[in-house]
């Protein structure tokens, strides 16, 4: 499961003045579904934070290539990048009726949540994604 699709339904409160989607929507957009990867994996995110590892972004790319509106239909798509090191790095691809809206990625790092200090992914998640990059 190196990709992972789910659905939203764009609320009002994402839209701006204009009636578009606002830009910053599609940000979250792509944390509900990293977070969604991590869940369908086996995994807590909430867990992993009180084990003490923490996953902030560090770098975010977003390319905005058509608009989106209120009641409209996303279906977005996000895919681990690579094996994970002391770094996650997921792609992302948001469509609306199979029309790419949205393009981009992130690179989440692994932190000691006491020390914020990088520290390698968890042999219990390197584990299971292995597999995905055999």
């Amino acid at each position: 499961m190196k990709n992972f699709n789910i659905k939203i339904k764009v609320r009002y409160c994402e839209t701006d003045q204009m009636g578009l989607v606002h830009h910053g929507s599609y940000i979250n957009y792509f944390e509900e579904a990293r977070i969604s990867w991590i869940s369908n994996l086996g995994f807590s995110y909430s867990d992993m934070e009180k084990s003490g590892i923490i996953l902030p972004v560090s770098k975010l790319n977003v390319n905005y290539l058509k608009p989106s509106y209120f009641d409209d239909e996303l279906d977005i798509c996000v895919e681990l990048a690579e094996l994970p090191t002391s770094r996650l790095i997921f792609n992302y691809t948001i469509k609306k009726d199979n029309d790419i809206v949205v393009k981009g990625n992130t690179v989440l790092a692994f932190l000691n949540k006491e020390t914020k200090k990088p520290v390698r992914c968890p042999d219990y998640m390197l584990e299971k994604v292995k597999s995905l990059f055999i």
